[in-house]
């Protein structure tokens, strides 16, 4: 068994109803090679799903176990409790476990699989030229990347304050332009989570990413939430989204969106707007956000850490960024120059920093220990995000494009 550094590892169970991937994270002990659990609650939906199928997946640090699950005995449970006593500490163990009513034994079935974590941006290892030496096709390696990164997305986003603050931001944004009975187009859709959200206000959405395996996740999730008859998934880059015509048939698409930089990933900009134009109807919306080629956040952040040298680490194109583990390009762009390339077919209606004084997500950890302090800056965002020049320093910049 390689040593293993952290206090927490991620279970990755299967829903018994849903099939989605279920993540948590736990502490543990590990005992003769075994990794032992505690749960508060026998009836959570993570325990059941393990013992249901008497298997998890056990994430810890860039190794994956496959296991098999079984509760453990009352002894052994007594011992995982011991152990957590002196692991954690007993005031832990008073706190969280004290009425511990599920203990589970997670035994690997062999040897674990290697599996990059995700990076903050500046943590990335690979250079653009090495990636190109190893990528011989631009879309296949970020198709890669994606799939790596698609089971534990949901979990990624979700449990980042930032990203969950530009989810909600962004989805308040659209949900100002659609109506009832409008058909969308998403583009970059991931697992979805945007897409059933949004769903609820719209009469449907085709969503599409160019990841074979979040769009698979999609399906089942689609199907979980029976949402057979408003989202349709489908499988395409952003440069061929006219491909969508195809599920529309003929139909109006009154609006479109792309949230988080799914167009940081389309070198082909140029066929993406054309095709998108041709597909919407004459005044229809586009929404979209993409990474900024400066933002003033992270220039701050790095700035009061006396980190000089990382103020600006976004003045390179293509910047290399961590997308489940793996190294990837992304083409970030000044505002002015991404609003160019809709300037024949789209007329721009509003800019917005997002966010234009909060970090990066990458840096989310840092801004949650100091929140107190800097919750002000959400104030900021509220009043001054979509003022200029605010809402051009952002990490990522919000548009509003209308169809000509």
């Amino acid at each position: 068994m390689p040593a293993i550094s952290e206090d927490t590892i991620k279970i990755i169970t299967e829903g018994r109803v849903s099939t989605l991937p279920h993540i948590v994270r736990v502490r543990f002990i590990l005992r003769n090679g075994v990794f032992f659990v505690l749960g508060g609650d026998e009836r959570s939906d993570w325990v059941l799903n393990a013992l249901t199928s008497a298997t998890a997946k056990v994430r810890a640090q860039e190794l994956l176990f496959d296991t098999t699950v079984s509760a453990a005995t009352n002894e052994e449970k007594n011992v995982v409790l011991e152990a957590f006593i002196s692991k954690y500490g007993s005031r832990v163990v008073r706190d969280w476990y004290a009425k511990s009513a599920a203990c589970l034994r997670l035994t690997p079935k062999g040897p674990p699989t290697h599996r990059g974590a995700a990076k903050g941006e500046g943590e990335v290892t690979t250079s653009y030229s090495d990636w190109l030496g190893r990528n011989k096709e631009y879309y296949r390696g970020i198709s890669e990347a994606f799939d790596s990164a698609s089971e534990e997305y949901d979990f990624t986003i979700s449990h980042n304050y930032i990203n969950s603050w530009i989810r909600k931001r962004s989805i308040a944004e659209l949900l100002s332009m659609v109506k009832p009975g409008d058909t969308l187009i998403e583009i970059g859709c991931g697992t979805g989570a945007e897409a059933v959200e949004v769903s609820n206000h719209v009469s449907r959405i085709i969503a599409t990413d160019i990841s074979e395996k979040m769009i698979e996740l999609l399906k089942r999730k689609v199907q979980a939430k029976n949402l057979l008859d408003k989202i349709f998934p489908l499988r395409t880059g952003a440069a061929d989204i006219r491909k969508a015509g195809d599920v529309v048939n003929g139909a109006k698409v009154e609006g479109a969106y792309s949230f988080n930089g799914a167009l940081n990933c389309e070198p082909h900009l140029d066929e993406f707007v054309e095709g998108l134009s041709a597909l919407l109807v004459p005044g229809g919306y586009f929404v979209c956000s993409v990474r900024n080629s400066f933002c003033l956040g992270e220039a701050l952040s790095h700035a009061v850490v006396l980190q000089f040298d990382r103020m600006t680490p976004r003045k390179k194109q293509p910047v290399m960024v961590s997308v489940g583990g793996m190294d990837i390009p992304a083409f970030y762009y000044p505002p002015a120059a991404f609003a160019q390339f809709f300037a024949q077919r789209f007329i721009l209606r509003r800019i917005i920093g997002l966010p234009a004084f909060l970090p990066p997500a990458y840096l989310s950890d840092y801004y949650v220990k100091f929140k107190n302090v800097a919750s002000m800056l959400e104030k900021f965002e509220v009043v001054l995000g979509d003022h200029f020049p605010f809402n051009r320093l952002g990490d990522q910049t919000l548009f509003t494009f209308q169809n000509r």
